[in-house]
């Protein structure tokens, strides 16, 4: 690659002069470029190391531990490829950006590179601006990172949460006019196993995610209305959709846009026509990054320093509820997308426990529990408030329609033999409300669910009573 090819003019009104400066490794076997990339970046503010193979440059991610690696395809003793596979199966250097910089420019090759865990291509030539703009990308990405692991580190995620992510099936938002496209592009993610919702403009897309977050968005920038770049701002600023990964597929390869794209806070970049195995390779390396940094961020939550789910019952526990509750107020005030709440109290549950033990009010507190599980859908959150109170958040439904739901549950609880060998029944009183515009918190809302509770009890217990806020 000559350096004539490379359009060397760029300002340092982004360079970085935090402290420490943030640091890149260079792994190149050619002297020239590494001494280009050397005098490029630290114009920017960037701290360099360099190395001239595969094995050194896995001595210098170990010993330098760079916050972006930049990293030549073919070099001695280690390829690039076996470089980036080896670093990210090591916990100490997995979460390491690496960009795969290569004259190796065929899709099996940017297919390669991205299944062995890199996180970025760039072919030669390349322009210097889109390399920055990209490195400041991932470097933004990898701050986070460092902030959640260390977190992490202090309280590990709790293993059962761990495996609801790992079972977790991706769900990605194609935002999109063009017909063919989109049957191409959904045919394509539907053979990897995503799950695809299809919108055809950006009012379109901001009604959809007023109901729903996916884990990814593919976004052209032609779109009649709102263009692409204005939906984009639009996601980045807004708190709840902010942290979805989007990867533009656009007719527009001018460079002026890319870079622009990459500093307001794209993940990737394809021009059409994109190859399949390459979209579906930039995608699952996407999800990828999304669902660790998804993962580490529950760690950050206080919610989780004793785990999110009570040890009897099985259902959330009440210090989760206040995050979901404060996630639903939000969408509600911002949206105006609904949702109820009830509150449930188990009936002369205090005699169950004296007259028959501890073990026999268990019982009946999990038997309770089930049942919760069995009505609701999976979209609604069941948590045990506090000894024999449980709370369900029925997400994007009216107060008729929770209703329903309330009263079902209600029913089967009165239904049910909760002890084994003996001929106990027992009964709830619920209340229920839904949000309205004058709730100020999330204690609001369930303050108004008790007041109903109550009223259930003194008017004889075993009912529903529901009331509205002003």
């Amino acid at each position: 690659m000559s350096l004539s090819s490379l359009k060397t003019t760029t300002t340092k009104g982004d360079a970085m002069n935090q402290d420490p400066k943030p640091k890149v490794l260079v792994a190149d076997d050619e002297p020239t470029i590494v001494n280009f990339f050397i005098a490029a970046l630290s114009d920017q503010g960037y701290e360099i190391e360099s190395a001239v193979n595969g094995a050194q440059a896995m001595e210098k991610a170990r010993s330098f531990l760079p916050d972006v690696i930049l990293l030549d395809v073919v070099m001695p003793e280690l390829n690039g490829y076996q470089v980036a596979e080896k670093l990210k199966a090591d916990p100490a250097t997995a979460g390491i950006p690496i960009v795969l910089v290569t004259g190796l420019g065929s899709v099996e090759d940017k297919v390669k590179g991205l299944e062995s865990g890199a996180d970025d291509f760039l072919t030669k030539p390349f322009n210097l601006q889109e390399l920055l703009a990209r490195v400041h990308s991932l470097i933004k990405m990898k701050k986070l990172q460092d902030q959640l692991k260390e977190m992490n580190e202090r309280q590990p995620m709790p293993v059962h949460v761990k495996k609801v992510l790992s079972s977790y099936r991706s769900h990605i938002l194609i935002v999109e006019d063009d017909e063919r496209i989109t049957n191409i592009c959904q045919t394509i993610l539907g053979t990897g196993g995503y799950l695809v919702d299809i919108v055809p403009d950006g009012e379109e897309a901001q009604k959809y995610l007023q109901a729903a977050i996916p884990d990814l968005i593919l976004l052209d920038l032609m779109l009649p209305g709102i263009n692409g770049l204005d939906l984009l701002k639009k996601l980045k600023e807004d708190t709840v959709t902010k942290d979805i990964p989007v990867i533009i597929i656009t007719a527009l390869g001018d460079l002026k846009t890319k870079v622009k794209s990459f500093y307001m806070g794209v993940d990737d970049y394809l021009v059409k026509p994109v190859n399949s195995l390459e979209l579906l390779a930039r995608v699952k390396a996407n999800i990828r990054k999304h669902l660790a940094q998804q993962e580490l961020k529950y760690s950050l939550d206080e919610t989780f320093q004793q785990s999110i789910t009570d040890p009897l019952t099985g259902l959330y526990n009440r210090h989760y509820l206040d995050t979901v509750m404060d996630r639903e107020l939000a969408l509600f005030k911002r949206h105006g997308r609904m949702f109820s709440l009830m509150i449930m109290d188990i009936d002369n549950f205090k005699p169950i426990n004296d007259n028959l033990g501890h073990l026999s009010g268990d019982q009946v507190l999990t038997g309770t529990a089930r049942i919760l599980k069995d009505e609701i859908r999976t979209s609604d959150l069941a948590v045990r408030y506090g000894g024999d109170e449980f709370i369900v958040i029925f997400s994007d439904t009216k107060e008729d329609q929770a209703m329903i739901i309330a009263q079902r549950i209600r029913a089967a609880v009165e239904q049910k033999k909760f002890i084994e060998g003996k001929d106990q029944t027992a009964s709830v009183s619920i209340g229920l409300t839904q949000a309205s515009k004058q709730d100020n918190s999330g204690e609001d809302i369930i303050k108004r669910a008790d007041d109903a509770l109550y009223q259930a009890k003194r008017a004889g217990k075993n009912r529903v009573v529901s009331l509205f806020g002003s």
